[in-house]
């Protein structure tokens, strides 16, 4: 099968002609559209010796389901599927996704949704759904969303919007899309300190925080804004969890391998979501397999607003 790949250590990403994934236990996708992550390009970059070679990139994926392992009664062969699949990687012909593995859900794609649309949902739409489930999302509440004009970002307005919260982004550029998206309040950051902007405007405090941006450097100044007793997720991992408790807000960092929502159901209720038009799929450009390298580059240099999908 053809698969944009790195063959051996060292090596830059390219096409290449290595076999079908043959793993017991496993679905057999045939990938129709892989979706494209930032992390795909930061995996690439961080391959050592000793990572699996050919290491095959891409996360999320849509096709059809080509063999099901047995006693999975949900999906049946022919049937189109979305989900994820870090052990075999998505930007190929085909793809293997293991049940048993750590975040590697897959599910029916519903029928109102298309191949493109669905390669859209799995990595971002888990973390934002999963990371508004820890922050305890609901009506009425003010949530700061850093980075709400990214993939999981304008998401997770979407879904916290929907959910009737006070929805403040916090963007680099153009305010215009994260406001379209549903955010109640843009600050541009590379023109305005994002912390003394919310302090100013809300001096008592908001009830959350979803950092998707900020390093272990400038993340304490979350403290600065949130309510006693108020939440934080970082996806960047970067929460310190006890000096978070120490001065009364609950902290956590959110992960693929640490989500609850990176699960079939959870890819069950995305699709629910996206029927009913709580959330849209942002595609920027659906372009071949034999682009990715190109797409690879626009994501390390900031060039893709929305998101990128590879059609195989």
């Amino acid at each position: 099968m053809r698969a944009f790949a790195v063959q051996r250590f060292g090596d830059v990403p390219a096409l290449h002609d290595i076999p079908v994934p043959a793993v017991d236990g496993a679905f057999l996708v045939r990938v129709h559209c892989a979706g494209v992550n930032p992390v795909d390009a930061m995996l690439a970059d961080q391959l050592t010796a000793g990572s699996p070679y050919p290491f095959v990139l891409g996360v999320d994926f849509a096709g059809v389901a080509e063999r099901v392992p047995a006693g999975q009664d949900a999906i049946r062969g022919g049937d189109r599927v979305f989900g994820m699949a870090w052990t075999h990687g998505a930007y190929a012909e085909y793809t293997a996704s293991v049940p048993t593995a750590i975040a590697e859900p897959i599910a029916r794609i519903p029928d109102a949704v298309t191949d493109e649309q669905a390669a859209t949902l799995p990595l971002a739409g888990l973390t934002a759904l999963g990371s508004l489930d820890a922050l305890g999302v609901g009506a009425g509440q003010r949530v700061v969303i850093m980075g709400a004009a990214g993939g999981v970002g304008g998401i997770a307005v979407q879904i916290a919007h929907a959910r009737g919260a006070h929805v403040i982004g916090t963007v680099r550029g153009d305010p215009g899309e994260a406001r379209r998206l549903g955010a109640d309040e843009v600050i541009d950051s590379t023109v305005t300190d994002v912390f003394e902007a919310v302090h100013a405007a809300h001096p008592d405090g908001v009830d959350a925080v979803f950092d998707l941006v900020d390093r272990a450097g400038t993340i304490a100044r979350v403290a600065e804004i949130l309510k006693p007793g108020g939440r934080l997720v970082s996806t960047q991992f970067v929460a310190d969890i006890p000096w978070f408790a120490d001065r009364h807000v609950v902290a956590s960092n959110i992960s693929s391998g640490k989500n609850p929502q990176a699960t079939a159901e959870g890819l069950a209720e995305l699709g629910r979501m996206f029927v009913d038009g709580t959330i849209t799929a942002r595609i920027s450009e659906i372009v071949a397999l034999d682009a990715a390298s190109s797409v690879l580059d626009q994501l390390r240099h900031g060039g893709i607003r929305g998101k990128a999908v590879i059609c195989i």
